[in-house]
């Protein structure tokens, strides 16, 4: 059963710290090294630029990136909508929709805390658990989101925020089993995605990274919540994936649809 995560305006409505990746008594290995999302690692990555793990919440008619329905965004197109990462896109307007992006994380004592960190049997997020019980929670609307400082080639992480897309394939390792000898093998067929949401890390904070450079509990710097639901067999498969322009339908859908102010698009004054 594929694993989901939380919305920002789900949540809404109802620095930093490197994430440590622990296993009971020892550091966890989290399988083949080369696949931690080294833009470098091109060999490994099967000629893509990023990894990523992935989830899948599936469509939703009001996203982060300005009230996009993503069903109707993507549809009769070749695109898969998808919510980035936070590290992705770590900048916020905070003078707008509800004033930034950050969260609060405390223990089950209720000490707060910057960060939660993940104990895991090795090889395996199968029965993972926060350390000392703790949890976090999104402060703010984290709406409009776009990439911030640090995200690229020497973080890992991609820049990925609102309108932005790629073409990616996922491959046959996942978070069940890291050291899988065909982990690196390809699953399915390429694909292009596009970034209609946000994955914040308070209420995704196994999944989703905080800021450029940080890995999840799976070892990943990039994260993707699935909006369409992927046409493969699918078990939170790590994806592989490089940055590229949106069609210029996709651009004229989401020009007319969001809501978010034209500083927030990639590129100067809006401009891609």
């Amino acid at each position: 059963m594929a694993t989901v995560c939380t919305h920002p305006l789900r949540a809404a409505a109802a620095a930093a710290a490197t994430v440590v990746l622990l296993s009971r008594g020892s550091e966890s290995r989290l399988g083949d090294r080369q696949l931690t999302g080294s833009h470098g690692q091109s060999q490994s990555l099967n000629g893509f630029e990023y990894y990523a793990s992935s989830t899948i919440y599936g469509d939703t008619p009001m996203t982060s990136c300005g009230s996009l329905d993503t069903r109707e965004l993507v549809q009769g197109t070749e695109y898969f909508a998808v919510a980035s990462a936070q590290a992705m896109q770590a900048d916020f307007d905070t003078e707008a929709h509800g004033g930034g992006c950050s969260w609060e994380c405390q223990t089950a004592s209720g000490t707060k805390i910057d960060r939660c960190t993940y104990e895991h049997p090795p090889g395996t997020l199968s029965n993972s658990a926060p350390l000392d019980g703790c949890s976090c929670k999104q402060v703010g609307a984290c709406m409009c989101g776009k990439a911030g400082v640090g995200a690229g080639p020497a973080s890992g992480t991609a820049p990925m925020g609102c309108f932005t897309c790629g073409r990616g394939h996922f491959l046959q390792r996942n978070p069940y089993q890291l050291d899988s000898a065909d982990g690196h093998k390809l699953k399915g067929t390429e694909i292009k995605v596009v970034v209609a949401d946000v994955c914040p890390y308070g209420p995704n904070y196994k999944w989703c990274p905080a800021v450029p450079g940080e890995q999840n509990a799976a070892g990943a710097r990039n994260h993707f919540d699935f909006a369409t639901k992927p046409d493969v067999k699918y078990d939170n498969n790590f994806f592989v994936f490089t940055p590229e322009a949106c069609s210029d339908e996709l651009l004229h859908r989401m020009r007319n649809a969001t809501s978010c102010p034209a500083s927030t698009w990639p590129g100067a004054a809006g401009e891609l």
